[in-house]
């Protein structure tokens, strides 16, 4: 099927909501090698810069975490104890041996998602775009020229956007719009999504070089576990 091009795409929507654009980094989130295109918590990363903390891919901690609200302190022994061994940077524990602050905020909100439509796969691609239906945008980049009609009719139903590979990070190109996400889902695997996008971010900013949390923070996590 032959779709008309527009001039609007993920790349020219990455700095909405007035946060720091992060640009799109290559990532593998929830099992899928995607373009992530997000928006920094400006605040949030000058604060893990000063505290030297980078990205935390611990899902049950960031689960833990987000039963907490940030930056009050709560009265809970149980937490104060299971945190012992977190830097202060994550949560801070006070000296009664009962309150906690939650210092740890998501670092980045992540705005759309682009999946790669290899030439007779795009109808795979749109399938695993509609993973994220509950977290973010979703897009396929496919090279120009003739789409499956399967892969459009999907497309459609899913909600998922279609984008021209050879424009897309020209902030043109889009050939089928995305819907607007109902009823994100907040919760653990959520924010593990941005952290690891965020984690992302950080290696290509330092030239490749990943910086990540102390190990306490990021014990238990994996590319292969963690999605």
């Amino acid at each position: 099927m032959q779709l008309p091009v527009v001039a609007i795409s993920p790349a020219s929507l990455a700095s909405a909501d007035g946060g720091e654009p992060g640009g799109p980094v290559r990532v593998m989130l929830l099992g899928v090698r995607v373009t992530a295109y997000a928006v920094i918590n400006a605040a949030e990363h000058r604060r893990r810069e000063m505290a030297g903390m980078g990205a935390v891919v611990n899902p049950g901690l960031l689960d833990r975490l987000m039963d907490l609200p940030t930056g009050i302190s709560v009265t809970d022994p149980v937490v104060w104890a299971e945190m012992a061994d977190q830097p202060c940077g994550v949560i801070e524990r006070h000296e009664d041996g009962a309150r906690v602050t939650r210092r740890l905020e998501s670092p980045l909100t992540i705005t759309d998602v682009v999946v790669d439509g290899v030439s007779g796969k795009e109808l795979r691609a749109v399938q695993d775009a509609s993973l994220f239906a509950g977290f973010t945008r979703r897009w396929i980049s496919v090279m120009a020229g003739r789409i499956p009609d399967a892969a459009v009719l999907e497309a459609k139903l899913c909600g998922v956007g279609i984008v021209d590979a050879g424009v897309v990070d020209q902030g043109r190109g889009q050939l089928l719009a995305a819907e607007k996400p109902e009823g994100l889902a907040r919760d653990g695997w959520s924010w593990l999504l941005e952290e690891k996008a965020y984690r992302g971010w950080l290696s290509r900013r330092a030239g490749n070089r990943e910086k990540e949390s102390p190990a306490r923070a990021t014990d238990g996590a994996s590319e292969a576990g963690a999605g």
